[in-house]
């Protein structure tokens, strides 16, 4: 009935009786369920049965649901942080616990859905398969034990499907459900001793929890068949017992957290010890490396002072051969009236020596000869050796790097390409044009006077010198063009260094 329409405003099965003083009177009463059991009737005045049967029993409720509570929150706090499944079947157990004892409370008839009592009786079903879950876990029994492993997950799923069997029909399936949580629990208790002696020591705690659980368990199941009398243990013992099992188990939990963080903090102190050792290490080794590369260095730097030693004494011996080989020619021109052929004799090995001065006393670098120095020197040599000749001549030259080979070879094509300008032209005003330049990618060079056209074909030493050396030059070519006065102009690319 619901609590207003009670003779007794109370949740528990309650009767008021009066029975005048001295007086003897006999009560049957009657009553109906969906199990049987037997016991005593217990007799209280008003004030016994208020403030001690009734205050005593709600305060112990009351305890109850407060330990449910707080290890709700715990393990909710617990799964949402770690994402691990053993802490959200532990909720859904402690979740499923604290509505089933909230049902058999009584306290449901205070909200008026005392109707739903039977309905709800399939939390202890689910209770009991999120138990299982949680064991399995636990106890890592999936790793140890792989039978009992699959026995165990499939009778929890079939405790869900049993607990919503349930909710349609209370009978026969409580029974079923009974007989199952029973026999589940038994399972645990055997799959967990078996773990024990196969050297999992952890489990021994796990085992007395379960023992003591599943003690309280046979009892109010004796009960429920009509063995036992009901009374405070049969009926509400395996509630005290949950609540340990609780207790327990999240204690478990929180050992078993820190154990994991534990781990944690070691894995993470030795991967700080390793790094640091290998910091450590790289360390010396780069000092060693360091040292090694120090004294390559040195030796390098050592090798190449002494290659720019010799290069220098070879460039200072080439060029005191050619300045012999010109002064023995000048001496020798001396002879003869016909001085010309000594003086373009002299200009080539000049042009030659002048590349070798150019790194004697400006630069040791064969890949980075400045063109505008060197091309100059060139060109005044050029002009010294012909000053008794009417001409003018005008250049420009771009700072344009050119290795060594690139800079010989231009340095005897212009002298034989001016020389030939400067002998050849009879005009009174011989004007000479000279342009080196990079344009499109390319290094032009443009030589023009004012001379007549002559013929290619007749080529002297002059012209095949300047064929020979232009073909060495990378992707090069030349030609020659006569539209006022005589052009010559070779272009080629500059040679990328491997």
């Amino acid at each position: 009935k619901p609590i207003q329409n009670r003779e007794i405003k109370t949740n528990k099965l309650s009767f008021n009786l009066v029975i005048p003083t001295n007086e003897e009177r006999e009560f049957y009463l009657q009553l109906k369920g969906k199990y049987a059991y037997f016991g005593n009737l217990q007799l209280y005045n008003s004030q016994e049965f208020f403030f001690n049967e009734q205050i005593s029993i709600n305060s112990f409720y009351i305890f109850i649901f407060g330990i449910f509570t707080i290890v709700l929150i715990f393990s909710g706090f617990l799964f949402i942080k770690l994402k691990e499944k053993i802490y959200f079947y532990y909720f859904g157990y402690a979740f499923f616990y604290l509505i089933y004892t909230v049902n058999i409370s009584g306290v449901l008839v205070y909200l008026n859905l005392q109707y739903y009592i039977y309905e709800l009786q399939a939390t202890g079903a689910f209770t009991t398969a999120f138990l299982t879950l949680f064991s399995i876990e636990y106890l890592k029994i999936k790793k140890h034990l792989k039978w009992f492993h699959k026995v165990l997950t499939l009778v929890a799923y079939s405790l869900f499907v049993l607990g919503i069997l349930l909710i349609y029909s209370y009978t026969p399936w409580n029974k079923v459900i009974n007989n199952t949580v029973g026999f589940i629990n038994l399972l645990l208790i055997v799959t967990s001793i078996v773990l024990y002696f196969k050297g999992q020591l952890y489990t021994k705690y796990y085992i007395f929890i379960m023992l003591l659980f599943f003690t309280f368990i046979i009892l109010f199941t004796m009960m429920v068949a009509g063995v036992v009398e009901y009374d405070l243990i049969t009926r509400y013992g395996y509630i005290f017992g949950s609540s340990i099992e609780l207790i327990f188990f999240t204690l478990l939990l929180v050992n078993n957290y820190a154990v994991a963080k534990n781990k944690q903090i070691k894995y993470q102190n030795d991967l700080l010890l390793f790094k640091n050792n290998q910091e450590k290490l790289l360390k010396e080794e780069v000092e060693k490396r360091t040292k090694e590369l120090n004294k390559t260095n040195k030796k390098l730097s050592n090798l190449v002072k002494e290659r720019e030693l010799l290069l220098k004494e070879v460039f200072h011996r080439v060029k005191n051969n050619f300045h012999m080989i010109t002064g023995i020619l000048w001496f020798e021109s001396q002879k003869y009236k016909e001085k010309d052929i000594f003086t373009e004799l002299i200009n080539r090995i000049k042009s030659m020596s002048k590349l070798h001065e150019y790194l004697l006393y400006s630069s040791n670098n064969l890949k980075e000869i400045n063109s505008k120095t060197y091309l100059k020197d060139i060109l005044e040599n050029i002009m010294s050796a012909y000053s008794k000749k009417d001409f003018k001549l005008n250049f420009e030259i771009h700072k344009i790097d050119l290795n060594f080979d690139e800079a010989l070879y231009l340095g005897i094509i212009i002298n034989e390409i001016v020389s030939n300008s400067i002998k050849h032209n009879k005009s009174q005003d011989n004007k000479i044009d000279l342009s080196f330049k990079e344009l499109d990618g390319k290094l032009r060079l443009d030589i023009k006077d004012d001379g007549d056209e002559f013929s290619q074909n007749k080529k002297g030493l002059g012209l095949n010198l300047v064929d020979e050396f232009s073909k060495k030059l990378n992707s090069s070519k030349y030609f020659f063009s006569f539209e006022k006065g005589t052009c010559f102009t070779l272009e080629f690319l500059k040679k990328v260094d491997e």
